[in-house]
């Protein structure tokens, strides 16, 4: 899925630096999961990973790419099912498509350009379907979020954005014309049990207690993921129980659920300090973008203060930042190029 500040693309510079500082292999708490890709490749490389994020969403792809261990042979046989449902005009297809009869709160949903109505409505048959079979037993819990991870990895693929689902194009674009189909990954056979937990970063810290590595990678800036990725979080939510509440132009979901104080420039330096006391880990590892709220100057003496002997490592590496679209007139990049910043402190 189409993620900012997914750590994909950094993968082998995370590993490595951890293989190179000798952090042997252990427990390791991923704080804020995200698309889950780190905690998925620390699970592959032989660690116990327990996982925790504020949105459904990411909890979703936690369950079905690190917590689940195995895939049940009929996941294949359900995905194509959900894949090949007739179209059906449910939640996603009266508020995110232009072939809506109704209008959302606080705006106008025909003019909510995310998906073609038959893509629409092939999402939301997906979605309530497998609902229905979840309630049925007839997929486990594991299948059930592989399946689910699979509609919104599904949906993302077909999506008229420019990658984040703040706005969409006022155009189709090629990709939104193409037929919606479930996209099932199988999970990885880890060597020990993960956990997953949907929850705010330092209370979850403060519940695990005691691990070898704790891995920081929040919200660089002031933008929310819960409004960047409101349609991702709305199919993991569902709307069998109760329709989420949605407002706005481009029907962002409505309340404070999601919402990360860490978004927040004033917040961070007090919510680091609060994380890593919180924190049983032996040592961290922290992921921090050029672009972020805190300068290296300013994290590295918050790291020195926190660090049990007063030293932090610090790595670098440059990477070709994310961007929403391209250029354009009246839209340019001032920056094509990022630094991705990682620092490491034995914490006790």
């Amino acid at each position: 899925m189409r993620y900012i500040g997914n750590k994909t693309r950094l993968l082998p510079f995370i590993l490595r630096t951890l293989k190179e500082s000798g952090i042997a292999v252990g427990s390791a708490h991923d704080a804020f999961a995200g698309t889950a890709s780190v905690s998925r490749a620390l699970k592959a490389g032989g660690w116990r990973v327990h996982s925790s994020d504020l949105l459904m969403s990411s909890y979703v792809f936690q369950r079905a790419y690190v917590v689940a261990d195995d895939v049940d042979p009929a996941v294949d046989k359900w995905a194509r099912h959900l894949s090949g449902l007739p179209v059906s005009e449910g939640f996603i297809t009266r508020h995110f498509s232009p072939g809506s009869k109704g209008s959302g709160v606080g705006g106008d949903a025909a003019a909510r350009m995310y998906f073609t109505v038959e893509n629409a409505g092939r999402i939301d048959s997906a979605r309530e379907e497998l609902e229905s079979l979840k309630l049925a037993g007839e997929v486990d819990e594991d299948s059930y979020y592989i399946l689910l991870a699979g509609i919104i990895e599904g949906a993302d693929r077909v999506a008229n954005t420019a990658g984040v689902y703040a706005s969409y194009m006022k155009r189709w674009q090629p990709n939104a014309a193409r037929a919606f189909r479930v996209v099932v990954e199988k999970p990885i056979k880890g060597a020990q049990p993960a956990t997953a937990e949907l929850l705010d970063a330092t209370e979850s810290a403060r519940r695990l207690g005691e691990v070898d590595l704790l891995y920081v990678d929040p919200p660089y800036n002031s933008r929310q993921y819960v409004a960047y990725y409101h349609i991702p979080e709305i199919l993991a939510r569902g709307w069998s129980e109760k329709a989420p509440a949605i407002r706005g132009k481009v029907g962002l979901l409505a309340g404070d659920e999601g919402r990360s104080q860490w978004s927040h420039g004033r917040r961070v330096k007090k919510l680091f300090s609060g994380l890593l006391a919180a924190s049983g880990a032996k040592h961290a590892l922290v992921s921090f973008n050029s672009e972020g709220h805190l300068g290296p100057d300013s994290m590295q003496a918050l790291l020195m203060e926190a660090s049990a002997n007063g030293e932090v490592s610090h790595f670098t590496q440059r990477y070709r930042r994310y961007r929403a679209d391209s250029e354009r007139t009246g839209r340019h990049y001032h920056r094509d190029i990022a630094h991705e910043h990682l620092y490491l402190i034995r914490l006790r």
